[in-house]
């Protein structure tokens, strides 16, 4: 679920980046700054995580009228590459890691971790993603 917003700063990768552990802040910078450079009003159309990784999904942008098809391909690349380095890359430490089933009590998830960080309770905005308030999962829209 995302939020409509008047600006679009509130909705752009800045936005989401207290959602997700701070192993994948880098990631977010680098993905932030690409788009920047593609076009300073971008717009994230969607933001979550899901299956472990990243899943981020920019606005089409239309050029007086038209689909821009180069820009959807360039956001598009620059998303993906995100999307599969999150998967490779431990949510809380940024260390080397990869895909991992992890569980607390009668609860399942996957999240991309590390050997080390494997076993340690998630940080706080997983925790909150996963656990949320009363089981609920918080997930695809900024914190305000």
């Amino acid at each position: 679920m995302t939020t409509e917003c008047s600006r679009p700063a509130e909705r752009q990768i800045p936005a989401w980046a207290s959602t997700i552990g701070p192993g994948w802040a880098a990631l977010l910078e680098r993905l932030d700054r690409d788009l920047l450079a593609l076009d300073v009003e971008y717009r994230v159309e969607s933001f979550t995580v899901k299956f472990g990784g990243l899943r981020i999904t920019v606005a089409d942008r239309f050029t007086g009228g038209e689909f821009d098809g180069e820009f959807a391909d360039r956001a598009t690349a620059l998303t993906d590459a995100a999307e599969t380095a999150s998967e490779r890359t431990c949510e809380t430490c940024g260390a080397r890691g990869r895909i991992r089933l992890r569980s607390i009590g009668n609860r399942s998830w996957m999240i991309a971790s590390c050997e080390e960080c494997r076993t340690l309770t998630p940080p706080g905005p997983v925790a909150l993603r996963v656990l949320g308030e009363r089981g609920i999962a918080v997930v695809g829209s900024p914190r305000t």
